[in-house]
């Protein structure tokens, strides 16, 4: 304890001398105490240092004098259990080796926790706080089991967290690379022998295709310990064989690769099935087949290019669209135009309106078409003009002048996406040649790419997107869009990176609006077993504007005709309903409800499969929990050792209370004590002056 003052200290001799002047003046002369007997002399005395003890005090705390208290709290450690919960940990086990385990590490816990507080945790692809296992967790994370107990124990007294696993992740970053604060003491479960097992680790095809599409299906093929046999592969769909596969084992521990091709036939979605034949003694059959669904839709459509003049450009723009099975496009020039435009999906105008040519009745019907619209401006454009025309950007040029100006991406987009590859090759590719001049950009609008000129990255924009009530449109400015796709061809020997942009411009300009008033839709096509499945419904009036008024009823109807209804919840200004206690299989749903006097329907289909992600991979990863507990200070033992565990960890240092050192600091003022002790000094004072008839 130390006392603080706001004045030198010395000044405590003031008080001194003031409470001394002060009792000495009330008692040194006072006639009340005449009695010259030494009683009286004694009491005078007496009640002079009451006085001067009170007002010296008094005095003392005009200093505004503190305390301040040092105290020490301790902090007991902890140390973290945290269990594998995942499907794979029940392969490797037998009933006996799982009685063991169970037993030591029982006995461990137990005397781990006389001495220390411990937590239980349990984690599959999430983690919870539950000493309970049941080995039932379809998928396994353990970077964000680390993660969290990271977080969860942040700034406290951790001794260890003992991580038992058998270190297969099918989730989540590489544990090794989490942050982690704490010594983590790593328990080897599993095998990390190759058993006898042929698997499909994985079949790769796009989850959407286009009617009448070649479908590519790669599938991956892994077997141990079944060198001479063969691989006797099948892929069926509706109940039907499609394919039929025989394929040598060639290696001890053998990997291959083998392809399909399907023929997207008919709209939909569709469920295939892929199965190995199974071998004896396998650890796993699970993985001896895999689902995978595949949705086919229409979405054949029209772009019509119409252009001011022949241009290079133009045909870097038709060499990626004319080999895309799903977009048909046509060439027209403005002085030759005879298209109707409610017959094309899109319109991408070439330097229209130029300075040459005006287009004032096409670009009348364009506005009345409401057409989704491309403009690409350039050299030849008239900018006054496209000005009136369209909304993104307005562009005031200042004469003939241009600017060489390179595409650098903005990261605040997020209409679309584009790959890291094309963004990355994107600040190689040659300038463009654009306008010199101020450039306004609505507030509705979207900037893809900006220019930078020279070192100069301006907020002028290269390709900008906006969409105003439905329709949506871009502006592209710059000449020389050809040299883009010759350098890319030129610098990785593909056009992957021009053909992307082009693509999924298109792409967004191109989709089709839907005009229905009434709509539902899951939000995912394909699920996993157990996974939630999650329903959205939206009912428009005759303005468009979202309503929930009427109520919506949900029919669910799986393969075999059985029917499931449910209803939907309103929520602000539409319609939701979630479930997860559908089985696994191929579902149809229809949503019905009654609007002005009309009956309202929309359906659709989604999926459930088997995850089989904790069968893909059966070798247990036992180098990498070697790797977590050197990388944090901590041990690496076999699940038989368990049972020593709690000696380890009673022998090591760094596992004891932590103190910490805390101060409070209090005005003597505000002390009780001070108070009081003042009081009593003036009340004896008084009752002894009274006492001996002083007043």
């Amino acid at each position: 304890m130390q006392i603080i003052f706001q004045y030198p200290a010395w000044f405590i001799l003031f008080c001194v001398l003031l409470g001394l002047v002060y009792a000495s003046v009330l008692y040194y002369k006072s006639d009340h105490f005449s009695d010259d007997t030494k009683n009286f002399t004694w009491t005078k005395r007496g009640l002079a240092l009451l006085r001067f003890l009170s007002g010296t005090l008094l005095a003392f705390l005009l200093l505004s004098p503190f305390i301040k208290s040092k105290f020490i709290d301790k902090i007991e450690p902890v140390i973290v259990f945290v269990h594998d919960n995942s499907e794979s940990i029940l392969l490797n086990l037998n009933s006996e080796d799982s009685a063991k385990y169970i037993k030591s590490t029982n006995d461990m816990l137990t005397n781990l926790s006389e001495k220390y507080q411990v937590d239980y945790y349990a984690f599959d692809d999430k983690i919870n706080e539950i000493d309970t296992l049941n080995f039932k967790g379809k998928s396994t994370n353990i970077s964000f089991a680390l993660d969290q107990i990271n977080g969860l124990y942040f700034n406290q007294n951790v001794g260890a967290v003992i991580f038992a696993t058998d270190g297969i992740y099918n989730q989540g970053n590489n544990p090794i690379y989490s942050d982690f604060n704490f010594p983590i003491y790593t328990v080897a479960l599993g095998d990390t022998n190759q058993q006898t097992d042929v698997k499909i680790v994985n079949a790769r095809a796009n989850k959407l295709a286009y009617l009448d599409d070649k479908v590519l299906v790669e599938v991956e093929l892994q077997a141990n310990h079944l060198q001479g046999k063969q691989y006797q592969l099948s892929l069926s769909g509706k109940n039907a064989l499609i394919f039929n596969k025989t394929i040598p084992i060639t290696k001890d521990f053998d990997e291959q690769k083998t392809t399909f091709t399907l023929d997207a036939k008919s709209i939909g979605i569709h469920r295939y099935i892929i199965e190995v034949q199974e071998f004896e003694n396998e650890i796993s059959l699970a993985n001896n087949r895999f689902e995978f669904y595949i949705e086919v839709i229409d979405n054949r459509q029209k772009i019509l290019l119409l252009a001011n003049a022949p241009h290079p450009d133009i045909a870097a723009i038709k060499s990626v669209i004319s080999v895309n099975k799903n977009f048909e496009i046509e060439i027209q020039y403005v002085q030759k135009m005879q298209a109707n435009l409610d017959d094309y999906s899109l319109l991408i105008m070439h330097q229209v309106p130029s300075e040459t040519q005006g287009a004032k009745n096409i670009l009348s019907n364009v506005k009345s078409s409401k057409i989704p619209t491309w403009y690409i401006a350039g050299s030849s454009t008239d900018y006054a003009s496209l000005n009136q025309e369209q909304n993104i950007v307005q562009i005031s040029t200042q004469g003939k002048n241009g600017n060489d100006a390179s595409a650098y991406f903005n990261a605040r987009f997020n209409t679309f996406n584009l790959s890291e590859n094309t963004i990355a090759i994107l600040k190689k590719f040659p300038p463009l040649l654009t306008p010199f001049g101020n450039y306004n950009l609505s507030p509705g609008s979207t900037v893809l790419f900006y220019q930078k000129i020279g070192t100069v990255q301006t907020e002028y924009p290269i390709l900008a997107f906006q969409e105003n009530l439905g329709i949506r449109s871009a502006l592209f400015v710059g000449d020389g869009l050809w040299r883009w796709k010759v350098y890319d061809f030129l610098e990785n020997n593909s056009n992957e990176v021009f053909n992307e942009i082009i693509e999924k411009t298109i792409n967004y300009l191109a989709l089709k609006g839907d005009k229905r008033k009434f709509r539902v839709k899951t939000n995912k096509s394909a699920y996993f077993d157990g996974e939630l499945v999650k329903f959205e419904a939206e009912l428009y009036n005759d303005n468009y504007e979202l309503i929930n008024g009427p109520e919506v009823s949900l029919l669910v109807t799986n393969e075999d005709g059985s029917e499931y209804p449910f209803n939907f919840i309103k929520s602000e200004k539409a319609y939701q309903f979630e479930t997860n206690s559908l089985a696994i299989g191929s579902y149809t749903y229809s949503a019905t409800t009654v609007f002005n006097g009309k009956t309202l329907e929309a359906a659709g289909a989604f999926s459930i499969a088997s995850m089989q992600l904790e069968a893909l991979q059966t070798e247990a990863n036992h180098n990498l929990l070697k790797q977590l507990s050197d990388k944090t200070g901590g041990a690496f033992m076999e699940a038989k050792d368990i049972g020593s565990l709690d000696e380890l960890l009673f022998s090591q240092e760094t596992i004891k209370p932590t103190l910490y050192e805390s101060f409070k600091t209090r005005s003597i003022i505000n002390l009780f004590g001070i108070f009081f002790l003042i009081m009593f000094l003036l009340s004896l004072e008084w009752f002894a002056r009274k006492w001996f008839g002083a007043y």
